[in-house]
């Protein structure tokens, strides 16, 4: 297992900028974000490709995953940049392509079937480009649980459709988190690593929070997984906090 650093958290910096920093306070890896405004699916140019791409592979920051989270569920324009993103991670030079989805709205009685029908669309376009979709569950969202999750991967079969596992959403979600990891099994591509209070939904230093982080690293070492777990923060100065967090996380691997 990789540690990897997300750019969404230093979306004030330029996307070279973000880059750098990841490298320098000690992350292996990157999930590139797409909501970083200069790399806006609408702004992917072979020009800022390239240059992304050739400064991924200067710094080592590899192997890597990009990611886009918008509501591509009911608005279509979300729909249409989450496609046009998932044909740009090969570009990239990566085939994982990590998202979530959104909520149901109020009074919607099809939001299953509608997350169900989108879902394939976006798995025809990945199966076309010869990308892995990372679905990430959240609490309160169409997909909120490890159930949901594995429902939608019977409905939508596919093994271009995976998963992103955030540890936080398990521990809030999940009735037993370390079962529902042994549950997605090789299903599991990608994670989102970080600790929660009980019963809130709120992303803390892994060192911090109501989550033993232990059995659930342990949990992914034992189905395989050796992918990236990238640290999900928002509420943080996350270049501060970040070698911290690196350090903790990185005792969890060597207790294995």
């Amino acid at each position: 297992m990789k540690i990897w650093g997300r750019t969404q958290p230093l979306t004030p910096y330029s996307i070279e900028d973000c880059l750098r920093t990841l490298k320098r306070v000690g992350f292996e890896g990157v999930e590139l974000t797409f909501e970083n405004e200069d790399i806006h699916p609408r702004k992917l140019t072979d020009e800022v490709v390239a240059t992304v791409r050739g400064l991924i592979d200067e710094l080592g920051l590899t192997p890597f995953s990009v990611s886009y989270h918008k509501n591509f569920i009911y608005n279509d324009d979300d729909l249409e940049d989450t496609i046009t993103s998932i044909r740009a991670a090969r570009r990239f030079g990566t085939d994982i392509f990590v998202y979530a989805g959104a909520p149901a709205q109020e009074g919607d009685d099809q939001a299953w079937g509608r997350m169900v029908e989108r879902t394939r669309q976006l798995v025809q376009v990945a199966e076309e480009e010869g990308i892995i979709l990372a679905e990430e569950f959240e609490p309160g969202f169409v997909v909120g649980s490890t159930e949901q999750l594995l429902r939608l991967f019977d409905e939508v079969p596919s093994p271009n459709l995976c998963a992103n596992l955030d540890l936080g959403h398990m521990f809030l979600c999940d009735p037993d988190p370390i079962a529902a990891i042994h549950a997605v099994g090789d299903k599991v591509v990608h994670v989102h690593i970080e600790n929660m209070p009980e019963g809130r939904h709120d992303h803390q230093l892994p060192q911090e929070g109501d989550m033993d982080l232990m059995p659930y690293v342990k949990a992914l070492d034992e189905i395989g997984f050796c992918g990236g777990m990238a640290l999900d923060l928002y509420a943080h100065d996350y270049e501060a906090v970040s070698p911290g967090a690196i350090a903790f996380i990185d005792s969890l691997r060597k207790a294995l």
